[in-house]
């Protein structure tokens, strides 16, 4: 297989590199069986034979990345391997800091496990100590820390037979039978000592990357906090333990309702919540680890890390996860340090602690407690992470290089304080993401069905009973100022494409642009894209101020559907358009409306309403290319105010004026498409006879009849009709 890859590599074949990243994910964690060594050779030397061909794929070199440095930790007793997974690893990160900084912060959580193997060392003390000499535009490692981690990296730890599996537990079974499917599922990849590292990966995953659907928050399926909490079960080594919790809470740590997704955080905030009354000694061990973790984790940044935990659990709160962290602050069972720590960490939600007796201990409150038996789990020590130097932290029975490293920052880091956000109403069984502009509705909009055919379903109203005359369309941010191509690029948000935006534009602005190849550019920045927490606005300006005169273009006032109709052009505009447009439908037809969904229609929300024609080609992609209006349906619904009619009337109104004949042609199959947006709408009749100017009475008639029909006039339908049949 991989002799075969080498040679489609070397006919420069496309496709390989999807192929690669599949292999990718079958290079299983915790797992040193001779299969899986072999095939962690085998992609080693594939990636070192074939260098410079992974180095033009960013999410491929970035994966491999984050594939070696979370298999590394198993290879201890294969030194040469080892050696070889850490010398492609940090070349590929020193070589390709970009492309590898879109990880996020868990190259951070990577990084810090490896840190004390020699390879990974001066790297590691590069990022802390001299960023810049690893990328100009890598300001630091909070730059990382305040980059959520893409779900693609999450789940590439996982295989997909591991996925299904889990799916399977998380989707069906109720929380009263699941116990021996998750027993099965121990004893089938976690019963091993090797496998302990896989832990943490599997907490990731249920973390960052499933994220149940409506129905099945709605059901009695067992909930992500419960199967969490059984998982946790199984572990024995206080060191795994540590890590576990880490990777659980590791998103509480640099929480920004901007950027970050509830959903992330929601399973932490139940097990603390849910486990009070019969676990107590759990809620305890997960509080006193947020705090210490709040100063520990990186005393540079202890501030903001203390106001970002604050600001998850109080989002977590308004948005209806939990009524309140009072049940638990006045839980008979809860310690007086306990809701200290409480008190510590969310000041705005409950009260100062009162002062004890003077026997008592003090009651100012310097650090989080050292009781030790109070970090039990099950039988299990949970430590304070090893990701710190501590005198808190007892001597952990594993070896020195196993244990992540704490983040210690001997030049001062620009600390960034999340201010918390106004009280909203949020309900996030309803609603599973933030919107990115910080839109959040009370009422979760309408479901539109998946099936082309069946347009009973699809919301044309956003607000209803107004007159179409008063009703615009109003997207969900402020239009975006128009300016230069380099003034775009400038935008730190989008370090993380790396150097492909600008290779991308350079492509575009060459005298002689290979067509192709900006297709497959297109394709890759709007994956890259949809998967990460990239700027919409910042990525909008990019790809508006290429339609711009900015890069002496012409004007080409086309797309590839409209070729079919014989109005095309030779315009490198009309192909990058098309290009967008299929990409774009690659995330829209899906059945689920994902977070990645939502970001690509708003992506050309955003384009509209920077000047770029993009309306009335996604209704022409989606309907008559496609034949899928719903993805038309939900490009309208990403704008805050609105109607279906209102796009249709705009949409509609740019396509018969710029090309008269395409919008005859196709107002059949609109209209079949939207059968109800038409009735009523005296501004499409308007739009519809706008050329029509014979003054024939048969044609008066005509447009009378088909005035009063879609103005839902029956009287005036049946009337005209008869003097009609009369003539």
């Amino acid at each position: 297989l991989f002799w075969l890859l080498s040679e489609l590599v070397k006919v420069s074949a496309h496709g390989v590199d999807q192929v690669v990243l599949a292999l990718t994910r079958q290079v299983r964690s915790g797992d040193v069986a001779q299969g899986n060594v072999k095939l962690c050779w085998l992609m080693v030397r594939f990636a070192q034979a074939n260098y410079a061909w992974l180095s033009t794929f960013p999410v491929l070199v970035a994966t491999t990345v984050y594939m070696l440095g979370r298999v590394a930790l198993d290879h201890s007793r294969i030194p040469d391997l080892r050696a070889a997974e850490c010398e492609l690893a940090t070349r590929l990160l020193r070589e390709r800091f970009h492309e590898c900084c879109m990880i996020g912060r868990d190259l951070v959580r990577m990084l810090q496990d490896v840190a004390r193997i020699p390879e990974f060392h001066d790297l590691w003390q590069d990022i802390l100590q001299r960023p810049q000499s690893l990328s100009p535009l890598f300001a630091g490692i909070e730059q990382l820390l305040r980059t959520p981690t893409p779900p693609m990296f999450l789940a590439n730890r996982i295989t997909y037979e591991m996925e299904s599996r889990l799916r399977f537990i998380l989707e069906n079974l109720p929380a009263t039978s699941y116990s021996r499917n998750l027993m099965w599922f121990v004893q089938r990849y976690l019963s091993t000592p090797e496998s302990e590292s896989l832990f943490s990966d599997l907490i990731r995953y249920i973390i960052g990357v499933f994220h149940p659907s409506n129905a099945v928050l709605a059901s009695n399926v067992v909930p992500r906090y419960v199967f969490l909490g059984g998982l946790l079960r199984f572990i024995r080594s206080p060191v795994v333990a540590a890590n576990a919790k880490l990777a659980l809470f590791y998103d509480w740590l640099f929480y920004d309702p901007k950027s970050d997704t509830i959903m992330n955080i929601e399973p932490g905030v139940l097990i603390i919540a849910q486990s009070v009354d019969k676990y107590t000694f759990m809620t305890a061990s997960f509080i006193e680890f947020l705090a210490y973790e709040s100063d520990a984790y990186s005393p540079e940044l202890a501030p903001a890390i203390r106001g970002s935990i604050g600001l998850a659990m109080q989002d977590a709160v308004e948005k209806g996860v939990i009524p309140s962290i009072m049940p638990i602050y006045e839980h008979p069972r809860i310690e007086v340090d306990i809701r200290q720590n409480l008190y510590y960490l969310f000041p705005q939600l409950v009260p100062p602690v009162p002062e004890p007796a003077p026997s008592e201990a003090s009651a100012d409150y310097a650090e989080p407690a050292k009781n030790d038996d109070a970090m039990l789990l099950d039988s299990t020590d949970m430590l304070p992470p090893a990701a710190v130097n501590s005198e808190l932290a007892p001597e952990p029975p594993k070896p020195a290089a196993e244990l992540p490293l704490p983040i210690a920052t001997p030049q001062p880091i620009r600390t960034v304080l999340v201010a918390p956000k106004t009280s909203i109403a949020f309900d996030p069984v309803s609603r599973m993401f933030q919107e990115e502009f910080g839109i959040v509705d009370t009422e979760l909009a309408p479901e539109i069905p998946t099936d082309a055919d069946n347009t009973d379903g699809i919301s044309h109203t956003i607000a209803e009973g107004s007159a179409l005359e008063d009703v615009v369309l109003v997207a969900s941010a402020e239009p975006l100022p128009e300016i230069s191509v380099e003034q775009a690029l400038e935008d730190t948000s989008l370090w993380l494409f790396g150097s492909t935006l600008q290779t991308f534009v350079d492509s575009v602005a060459a005298s002689e642009p290979d067509v192709k190849q900006i297709g497959r550019s297109v394709k890759e920045i709007v994956d890259m894209f949809a998967q990460s927490e990239a700027s919409i606005s910042a990525i909008t300006r990019v790809l508006a101020s290429i339609f711009s005169d900015s890069l002496d273009m012409e004007d080409v006032e086309t797309n590839a559907e409209l070729a079919a109709a014989g109005e095309s052009s030779d315009g490198l505009e009309h192909d990058l358009l098309h290009y967008i447009l299929t990409a774009a439908a690659d995330y829209a037809h899906t059945t689920d409306m994902t977070n990645s969904t939502r970001r690509v229609l708003q992506l050309l929300v955003q384009l509209t309403e920077a000047k770029v024609d993009v309306g009335f080609r996604w209704l022409l992609h989606s309907v008559v290319n496609a034949g899928k209006p719903v993805q038309y349906a939900r490009y309208v619904e990403q704008y805050a105010e609105g109607t279906l009619q209102a796009a249709l009337v705009r949409d509609l109104g740019v396509l018969q004026e710029q090309f008269p004949g395409l919008f005859y042609a196709v107002l059949p199959q609109i209209y079949a498409a939207f059968p109800d947006a038409f009735p009523g709408c005296p501004a499409i009749t308007a739009i519809i006879g706008m050329t029509l100017e014979s003054d024939a009475f048969e044609q008066v008639c005509f447009w009378q009849l088909l005035n009063a029909e879609v103005g839902g006039d029956e009287a005036r339908v049946a009337g005209i009709a008869h003097y009609l049949f009369q003539i």
